[in-house]
């Protein structure tokens, strides 16, 4: 503070130099000043600033070589603290003529220090790793194992599909152990192969692709005997199956137990019903079923129907003696021998029980009522044949008295109306004639609006949709027939015959149709072609190979668009004896129980011809609008004389196909033992 004071006192006098002894301070200035002591003044207030003098008496400048003037020492300052700088903004006011800037620098944290990142993981996906071949554990359920793939999570177990995502229909995901047990939903390719996904973050890993080994598949085949076995049963000249495949029914049309005791053997030839459904993958006899009039040679179970939903069983009774007529009438009137007759059962939940006893309105004697039965989807209505009734009528509802037309033959449809069952048509072909057999195999859509009616005995010499209906001059060629129903009433919609109809074809021996009516199936047993799908028709070469043929129903009408055959056709196979279509219409399956290779399981030797009327049964596909033979299949245990292929069923979802063998030989023990003749088994793929 004296310092300052003496420097502005000193710059006020123009004094040419200052000392302050006190501070040793020196001020230099040019020489011609007089240095002037100043008297010390303390606490004298400030005065104001000395009149400036004018120009010319200011002091001349300094020469050029003069040192300049140094300002005075300062106080020593303490060293500054390191890394933290003292802001130099601080304690300074800002001018009012100036905007004030807020400090940056204010509210600003210190940086965190600079952390170095962690070197980039390497990414590790599963390695690589085995699937050995799947190995049967019961029924269709096999056992699926593999390694062990390093740093997995998880596998997903797949049946390969090009069509699919990543080619893979999942059968299971989220599989933390390197093994599952799964059961396939159809044995009915052996094309199929399969593989495991193992998984990550870090990627996915496939494993090798593998199929399941002939010997597994031949031993998945479910093989089904009844559990009262004895010769000449014919168990399996029936066969039925649910849509979603979980509900089986097999006739034995001549066994004779009695209801109370199924080993009896005390009523000849009157015939039973087996019922069966799976669970968790194997198949448990739930019901044993007897006519409620059960007599001998009635042979209950001669045709059996499953509604689609598997609750109604329909079984007829071609023997049965009874006059009565209608529904649920007198059981015990013997007075009409075969006339025949339908009884209705439904599933309660644990046990089946008898719903309705069902004659024809005009019963009589030979009229063989229920030869062929069909049910819809509900089980609300039912469709039954009469190929040996002999009314001379024609068309729908026509007067069923008339006797004249021996073995034209009828179909009749019955409706559950208001828990009640009633006759509500009485069907007869437009060109209904004697020995006709009309009725002789019938099929009923899933929704109950489209009937087919087969007529292996029509004698016309027509060809394809709607022809002349009254050219009988092709004995036994057969026909069948479409009626539809229009909301009220029943009416023929279509006469369908083979395009290379020839006589004794028996073109109608079989019928089936699919879910929505828009796809008929007919087999013509006796067809003599040498030929191949699609191939020469008026080859005649191979007498009683058999043949089957496809219709299309589109805006135009029905239109027959295709002609199956059997790959290794063969005379005397009797090939389309039975026919069934999926729900769909894309799966077609064909019986030949004549046909005579001794090969087993799936895809065998075709060209065998070493075990006569062992049987096959055939499966084709509609491969993008191309149908093609896609498996060729026998029994697990194949012998001559079986007839295996006789009658087949086919699940609504196409995965299940059920096959009956009436004269295969074992007796339930031993599936190779021969020792119970004409027994019959059934099998499942």
């Amino acid at each position: 503070m004296k310092a300052l004071l003496l420097l502005v006192t000193c710059s006020t006098l123009f004094l040419t130099a200052c000392n302050d002894t006190e501070t040793g301070t020196e001020l230099v200035t040019p020489p011609q000043q007089q240095e002037v002591e100043l008297p010390k003044t303390p606490d004298v207030e400030p005065t104001p600033d000395p009149i400036q003098p004018p120009e010319s008496e200011k002091p001349p400048l300094p020469p050029v070589d003069t040192p300049p003037v140094m300002p005075p020492k300062a106080e020593p300052k303490p060293d500054p603290v390191p890394e933290k700088q003292p802001d130099q903004n601080q304690d300074k006011q800002p001018d009012e003529n100036t905007t004030q800037q807020p400090d940056q620098n204010q509210d600003k944290q210190p940086e965190p220090p600079v952390v170095a990142p962690d070197p980039t993981p390497v990414p590790v996906p599963p390695s690589a790793f085995t699937l050995t071949a799947p190995t049967l554990v019961t029924g269709k359920t096999f056992l699926f194992q593999w390694q062990t793939s390093q740093n997995a999570d998880e596998y997903t177990l797949c049946r390969k599909n090009t069509t699919a995502t990543d080619n893979c229909d999942v059968l299971s995901s989220g599989l933390t152990e390197a093994n599952k047990q799964v059961e396939l939903n159809s044995l009915l390719s052996t094309n199929e192969t399969y593989f495991v996904v193992a998984s990550n973050k870090d990627g996915d890993q496939k494993s090798n692709e593998v199929s399941i080994e002939p010997s597994a598949l031949l031993n998945a085949i479910g093989l089904l005997k009844a559990s009262n076995t004895d010769s000449n049963d014919n168990y399996g000249n029936a066969v039925a199956v649910s849509n979603d495949g979980s509900t089986i029914a097999v006739s034995a049309f001549k066994e004779s137990g009695i209801a109370n005791d199924p080993t009896a053997n005390s009523a000849a030839l009157s015939g039973a019903i087996y019922v069966y459904r799976k669970t968790n993958g194997i198949w448990n006899e739930v019901a044993y079923l007897k006519a409620p009039n059960a007599d001998d040679k009635d042979e209950f179970g001669y045709a059996i129907a499953l509604s689609g939903d598997g609750n109604t069983l329909a079984v007829s009774t071609i023997n049965e003696a009874s006059s009565a007529t209608g529904i649920d009438g007198n059981q015990l009137d013997n007075l009409a021998p075969a006339s025949g007759a339908v009884y209705l059962y439904v599933n309660s939940g644990s046990s089946w029980q008898s719903q309705a006893y069902i004659k024809s309105s005009n019963s009589n004697l030979v009229d063989s009522f229920g030869f062929s039965v069909s049910l819809d989807s509900d089980g609300t209505t039912l469709l039954v044949g009469a190929p040996g009734e002999s009314s001379s009528a024609q068309s729908i509802n026509g007067d069923e008295t008339d006797n004249t037309g021996s073995l034209s033959g009828a179909a009749y449809v019955f409706e559950l109306q208001n828990n009640q069952w009633a006759q509500t048509a009485y069907l007869k072909s437009t060109n209904s004639d004697k020995l006709d057999s009309f009725g002789y195999d019938v099929a009923l859509s899933e929704d109950g609006l489209t009937a087919v009616v087969g007529s292996p005995g029509e004698d016309s010499n027509a060809t394809s949709v709607n022809g002349d209906e009254m050219d009988n001059s092709s004995d036994n060629s057969g026909s069948a027939y479409v009626f539809v129903h229009n909301g009220t009433t029943w009416a023929q919609d279509s006469y369908l015959k083979a395009s290379n109809s020839d006589s004794e074809d028996q073109f109608g021996h079989s019928v089936d149709v699919n879910s929505d009516g828009t796809v008929i199936a007919i087999g013509a047993f006796n067809e003599a072609s040498d030929s191949e799908i699609n191939g020469n028709e008026s080859d005649n070469s191979a007498s009683g190979a058999g043949a089957a043929y496809l219709f299309y129903k589109s805006q135009a009408g029905w239109q027959q668009e295709d002609y199956m055959k059997a790959v290794n056709s063969d005379a005397s196979d009797k090939f389309g004896s039975d026919v069934q279509l999926s729900s769909n219409g894309k799966a077609l399956v064909v019986g030949a129980p004549d046909e005579a290779s001794s090969s087993q399981g799936l895809d065998g030797d075709v060209q065998l011809n070493d075990a006569s009327t062992a049987g096959a049964v055939y499966l084709f596909t509609d491969v993008e609008g191309t149908w093609q033979q896609t498996e060729y299949i026998k029994s697990r245990n194949t012998d001559a004389g079986d007839g295996f292929g006789g009658a087949i069923a086919i699940s609504g979802d196409g995965n299940t196909l059920v096959v009956g063998a009436k004269d295969e030989a074992s007796d339930g023990s031993d599936f190779n033992d021969n020792s119970s003749s004409g027994s019959g088994a059934a099998y499942i793929y």
